[in-house]
């Protein structure tokens, strides 16, 4: 794979004939338009083929796999065009394999709602470990509140990601609730109830593991939040528990958002972190009635703090 900076007077064609691909793959693995047109300065990706299959006539993509003894999720990741749909046209050509060695070793993590399009979910599935619907929250005794994620968890155990449960403090209003937050951290029979609910949801629906959001914690519950996780941790286990932390420039920089998130103190209690050091894509469009935000709505990536599991 290579990445190719678009210079003054070159096309799809010129590019594609330089590094001896095919122009209809170069221009549908970077989501070229019909028109074909480039900008100076834009980046495409190159792959080179190593395997490439023609598609007969009452083939599927599951027969396919079989014949070359690899996965049904590895076709839909070498297949950037398919989108995720299984669907195929004799004659279409399905790449098996690529030239090169892998790069390295990747975690990948995105959320979604409940709402997202099944066509955008589709798509991204076989390029995820982990899919996390967003999100249970918490009630003011501090039960769990349940998230209609049936779909999502069908669809993620079908392309092959890990399904993670996302326990944040968000109210029935669509808030997050520092007061929920002091209530799990500081009552213990709330606790008790959270901790019970989370076990039961986790087993009933079969979740990887678990991924704590909490946000808004007033800083002087930020041991009680380092317990809470602790004790979380061992009753969950051995299935991974995260957590989600805000992007701190000092370890006591002030503000509500970040003086409860002691990094070393979670750090030493939880399998893994996310910085949420990403950009929402906010829009004009009007504030969703579910999160109370203007947001682009649909899989919303936080990035591991570590790097491992999957070659690429």
């Amino acid at each position: 794979m290579q990445i190719h900076v678009v210079k003054p007077g070159e096309t799809v064609f010129s590019i594609a004939a330089g590094y001896g691909v095919d122009p209809q793959r170069l221009a549908a693995d970077n989501e070229v338009g019909a028109t074909g047109a480039l900008a100076v300065g834009q980046t495409l990706v190159v792959q080179f083929p190593r395997t490439v299959h023609a598609v007969a006539p009452g083939e599927s993509l599951s027969s396919i796999a079989a014949q070359y003894g690899v996965s049904l999720r590895q076709l839909y990741r070498n297949n950037w065009p398919l989108q995720g749909r299984s669907d195929l046209i004799p004659g279409q050509r399905i790449v098996i394999s690529y030239i090169g060695e892998k790069l390295g070793l990747l975690q990948s993590n995105s959320y979604a709602y409940p709402f997202i399009s099944t066509t955008l979910l589709n798509a991204e599935l076989p390029y995820l470990t982990y899919l996390t619907p967003f999100t249970y929250g918490v009630t003011e005794t501090g039960n769990l509140l349940p998230l209609d994620d049936d779909v999502l968890l069908a669809s993620a155990r079908y392309y092959g990601a890990a399904p993670m449960l996302h326990l944040s403090t968000l109210t029935e209003e669509g808030g997050f609730s520092s007061e929920r937050a002091v209530r799990v951290l500081t009552d213990p029979q709330a606790q008790s109830r959270l901790i019970s609910d989370v076990l039961r949801t986790v087993e009933e629906k079969s979740f990887y593991g678990v991924d704590v959001d909490f946000e808004y914690i007033p800083g002087t519950q930020r041991q009680d939040y380092i317990d809470f996780l602790d004790r979380l941790h061992q009753s969950l286990a051995p299935r991974p528990l995260w957590a989600a932390l805000a992007p701190k420039t000092s370890p006591d920089q002030p503000g509500l958002l970040y003086e409860a998130h002691d990094y070393g103190g979670i750090g030493a209690v939880v399998d893994g972190v996310l910085l949420m050091t990403y950009e929402w894509g906010y829009t004009s469009s009007p504030p969703c009635s579910q999160c109370k935000k203007r947001k682009r709505h649909g899989i919303t990536p936080r990035p591991f703090a570590f790097l491992h599991h999957q070659q690429y």
